[in-house]
């Protein structure tokens, strides 16, 4: 740790926050609203724990809600201590459930055993039980599936909230008693004497509701237990329900995790309460360290709730309670509205804190801006934001908020058309996007080979390649004579005739059909894909594309969707997928791809909800409309918590308090829109939200010079194309210098520096071929073995065997080949337990990443490359030095092919070791000494023999790499390849690069 760094940035602490960060022990309570530094806090108070005890890194946990914010913390963490920050447990709360599990597998036979559930077998399943349950109130007449949505909604949010089917029953038993006990609950006299009055009707139904829907909630938890499947939400589920009875596992992760920390605790459901406390409960004043602020807790519809904030006062009354109040972002204003605004919230005002400004700044109002449409609002907002770039405001200083993803669209293209390059951080609804509907209309065709009206979709598909006036004849000619399209696009007498331009371009769309519908019956669900995209070259016509990189994203996120879904159902053929897609259809089931921009020159698009922990100098808030932002009427058939706690409808605080956050994201200026009248010509008004904060704070501009400006022009803008990400050298050096290089990205750079480029960088979609994953279920199996050898704990053959056939079962391959590699890996692990067993060291560390070790660049003053890796396997010998072993599957190879020393060999597998070296010896200053570094394969030779090969890697090597390391970095800055191709002629990456290089030019 550099002590340098932590002063100084500890000397700029004001003293609330160095009494959060000084408060080492004990619990603790920090109130931190926006602005004020808590992700600055939680990561010097690990530094200072690193500092002041003899605690290990691997004995602090900190747990938050999102992956960006792991990202983040972990980042001004290894700023501040280096690259033992890596070693720190940083996780959300899944992630780290997920960890436990993989870890001590043996106690989680449920899951381990277990497949993860896709959205369609929730829908399957419950699908079932309501059509075999005799139901009164949630099973209608004519529409049986219609509360299916709403079912696993709820089912969703008690396992959120830790109540299983049997705690779900004694709450609905203490509901009844509780709603006969109400005084004045039926008429007392009266026709209607007896009856329960109007008033508690809706009560009474809700109740029903509840007991039908804990049956279904039953009977949903035994299928799951039957058919050997988990969702989401078991995850936490199933770590509590162990960490409740196993007295000895609990006691490993008490001792393990000596203080825990957790961040945006206001966001926090009960089940992930329970778990912080259950970690941190081996002293009745654990070392817990909270951090949250009431006004921003927006997530109640993830199970979030306020009253779980105040679990943490209730259980530990003698906590450290501290309020951070100087906000380092905003100006004086925008708390001053912010803070008005909130104000009217009336939970939990004692926890409320007034933020005052750190910086001083000019008095700046927030601005009202009135429109008569959404289209003028929208061409305001973009022309406002083409103002400020062009007064010289950096574009990533901007953001635009909006309540719900669907806004984005219209946004995006108005900001398009003034040629402003947006960064949308929305999730973007997969099969929505033009190029994925397109990819899917192909697989329909090909599916349903014959059908017209599909195929009549697809001749119009760009990549398709087809002369659009060509298409236009034969539909209209078809049309005329009432004949087959298949037959007619497969008739050289036909398309003569009708005067079709290059009817063997036709002819051949309908050959290649063909054969596709034939392949598509006999191979295998991604097999079928892979032909397809390569048929008509789908991967090189999204790099034509002004967006690529985006739709390579999505496209990946299909895929990877795909093998996921053959993962759980190994027989999947094209027909197969095309009925899941339908179902996802029926039941409006969408599916959602997390967008990761990069940001760099660009306006920042994305909901309020996303918001949350970012901070712009300038923010817009679009369409402030009643009904939108609040106001927001769903029917609710449902109330789990009736009586339990507080039943007050807090929908309005909720809304408000995203409001909150969406203003507070602004450090200098804030621009408030809406329009009088919804796209649909319907009036609107203004949301409730804008009367309620003070006119001090808020000014009303006019806009109506702006409005006849826009009355006066009324013109489509010309579209302006995206900026050509793909093809744009920064942004692909921006990705190499924030993703860093690892031995495998180096070893695809050397053999060709545009496979390095496609996979590496652009990560274009591929399936893992079979040798890649045999090999992996192979390095999943034994970390396992090696795990519990560790640990003194001696795996019996037949249960290593049993570990890989459980892996292997869940990757994506076929049934034949899944019976083939399980004959051959179980063939080479009983060779190899037979050959090794207790050979072995005990001390071993596996699957140990390394990360944070950085290289300068001797070409490129104040640039370094991050250097990472994750070694199979390290083994501490008697002197405290250590072997690294990595595991080979395939034949054994010689020490001349290893070190690259003969024709055949290409030298991976040395400079694998060399690099593993070079990034121990930069290590946590040389933590780990490599005395050598071990080559084993798995399988044995010709003769059934296993072997190994071990090297002492030299200081001259590790110099040698580096100037490999050096030189590949300076070649990739500056793009010294880019008019060169690799040796192989048949080389894919070359050929895609031909597309990148179209794109660059056109």
């Amino acid at each position: 740790m550099s002590d340098a760094i932590f002063q100084d940035l500890y000397k700029k602490l004001n003293v609330r926050q160095k009494e959060a960060v000084d408060a080492i022990d004990g619990p603790v309570m920090v109130i931190a609203g926006p602005g004020t530094g808590k992700t600055s806090i939680l990561t010097l108070r690990i530094a200072n724990i690193l500092k002041n005890t003899d605690t290990s890194p691997d004995s602090i946990l900190a747990l938050t809600f999102t992956e960006s914010g792991v990202h983040q913390m972990r980042k001004k963490l290894v700023d501040i201590i280096g690259s033992v920050g890596y070693r720190v447990h940083i996780h959300t709360f899944h992630s780290f459930c997920n960890e436990i599990i993989k870890h001590y597998s043996q106690e989680f036979p449920r899951i381990i055993g277990a497949q993860h559930m896709t959205d369609i077998d929730q829908i399957r399943i419950v699908e079932e039980i309501l059509m075999k349950t005799p139901l009164e109130n949630l099973k209608p007449y004519g529409n049986p599936f219609f509360y299916l949505k709403s079912i696993l909604s709820e089912i969703r949010n008690l396992k959120r909230e830790d109540v299983d089917p049997a705690a779900f029953a004694k709450i609905i038993a203490r509901q009844e008693k509780k709603f006969s006990e109400i005084e004045g609950l039926k008429h007392e006299k009266g026709k209607y004497k007896g009856e329960i009055k109007g008033a508690y009707k809706s009560l009474q139904k809700k109740i029903e509701n509840n007991k039908e829907l804990q049956m279904i909630y039953a009977q949903y938890q035994e299928k799951l237990e039957e058919e050997r499947l988990y969702d989401y939400e078991d995850m936490i589920m199933e770590v509590l329900r162990e960490l409740r009875t196993n007295q000895d596992l609990l006691l490993q992760l008490q001792e393990t995790y000596q203080y825990v920390l957790a961040d945006e605790h206001q966001d926090a459901n009960n089940a992930q309460n329970k778990l912080l406390e259950l970690i941190s409960g081996f002293h009745d004043s654990p070392n817990l360290f909270i951090v949250g602020d009431e006004k921003q807790a927006i997530f109640r519809f993830q199970g979030a709730s306020l009253e779980n904030f105040l679990y943490f006062k209730r259980r530990f009354p003698d906590a450290q309670l501290i309020s951070l109040s100087e906000n380092y972002r905003s100006t004086q204003q925008i708390l001053d509205a912010s803070f008005n605004l909130i104000s009217h919230n009336n939970t939990l005002p004692d926890l409320r804190v007034e933020l005052s400004a750190a910086k001083k700044g000019a008095f700046t109002k927030l601005k009202l801006h009135e429109f008569s449409t959404p289209a003028v609002e929208h061409e305001f907002v973009a022309q406002s934001i083409k103002d400020r770039i062009a007064a010289g405001a950096d574009p990533s200083s901007i953001a635009v908020l909006y309540r719900d993803n669907r806004d984005a669209a219209p946004l995006t293209s108005a900001l398009e058309r003034h040629g402003i390059r947006v960064a949308i951080h929305s999730d973007s609804d997969l099969f929505s996007d033009p190029e994925i509907q397109k990819f899917l209309t192909l697989l329909l065709v090909v599916n349903d080979f014959g059908n017209d009206e599909l195929l009549a979709k697809m001749l119009f598909i760009d990549f398709v390649g087809l002369d659009h006036l060509d298409v236009y004849k034969i539909l209209r000619k078809t049309y005329e004579y009432r004949g087959s399209l298949f037959d007619t696009i497969r008739s050289r007498e036909l398309l003569e005739q009708y005067g079709i331009t290059n009817v063997d371009a036709v002819l051949n769309v309908y050959k290649t059909l063909s054969q596709l519908s034939v392949s598509a019956k006999n191979k295998s669900l991604i097999d079928t894909l892979e032909e397809i995209v390569a048929t008509f070259k789908y991967t090189s016509h999204l790099l034509t594309l002004p967006d690529a990189v985006e739709k390579l994203e999505l496209f990946d996120a299909l895929f990877t969707q795909i093998t996921v879904l053959v993962e759980r159902h190994k027989a999947y053929k094209l027909e197969e997928y095309i009925t899941f897609l339908n179902k996802l259809d029926e039941h409006g089931v969408a599916t959602k791809k997390a967008n990761r921009p990069k940001t760099g020159g660009k306006v920042h698009l994305m909901t309020a909800h996303k918001s949350k922990g970012l901070e712009f100098d300038t923010v817009f808030v679009t369409g402030l409309i009643e009904g939108h932002w609040g106001n927001r009427r769903s029917p609710t058939y449902f109330d789990i918590w009736m009586f339990e706690t507080d039943t007050e409808d807090h929908s309005e605080e909720d809304e408000r308090r995203l409001l909150y956050v969406a203003i507070t994201r602004a450090r200098h200026e804030v621009l408030l829109t809406y329009a009088r009248q919804h796209e649909t010509g319907k009036d609107t008004l203004p949301t409730q939200y804008l009367t309620e904060i003070d006119p001090a704070f808020i000014e009303t501009i006019s806009t109506q010079d702006f409005e006849t400006q826009c009355a006066a022009v009324r013109k489509t803008y010309e579209k302006k194309e995206r900026p050509k990400q793909a093809a744009d050298q920064a942004y692909l050096r921006d990705i190499f210098l924030e993703q860093g290089l690892s031995v495998s990205a180096l070893n695809n750079y050397l053999r060709c520096p545009w496979s390095f480029i496609f996979l590496n960088l652009l990560r274009i979609p591929k399936a893992q071929e079979r040798h890649q994953l045999y090999g992996t279920a192979i390095h999943e199996t034994l970390k396992v073995f090696f795990d519990a050898y560790r640990e003194d704990k001696d795996l019996s053959k037949e249960k290593v065997l049993e570990i890989f056939t459980h892996f292997l079962n869940r990757k994506a391959l076929t049934s034949a080949d899944c019976e083939a590699l399980l004959e051959k890996g179980t063939e080479a692990l009983s060779g190899y337990y037979d050959t090794y067993m207790g050979t072995w060291p005990r001390a071993v560390i596996n699957e140990f990443t390394v990360a944070g070790v950085f290289l300068p660049l001797v070409h490129a003053v104040g640039e370094s490359i991050m250097l990472k890796g994750n070694l199979d396997k390290i083994e501490t010998q008697p002197d405290g030095s250590v072997v690294v072993v990595d595991y080979k599957t395939g034949t054994p190879k010689s020490r001349g092919y290893i070190e690259g020393t003969i024709q055949s060999s290409d030298g991976d597998y040395g400079r694998q070791l060399v690099f593993y070296k070079m990034l121990l010896d930069r290590f946590e200053n040389g933590k780990y000494s490599m005395r050598a570094g071990e080559i084993d394969f798995v399988e044995p030779d010709d003769r059934g023999n296993y072997k190994k090969e071990r090297f002492e890697i030299t200081a001259e090597q590790v110099r040698e790499l580096e100037s490999d390391i050096q030189r590949v970095a300076q070649e990739i800055m500056t793009f010294s390849f880019w008019d060169d191709e690799c040796d192989d002629a048949t080389c894919e990456y070359c050929e895609l690069a031909r597309y990148l290089k179209q794109q660059k030019t056109g």
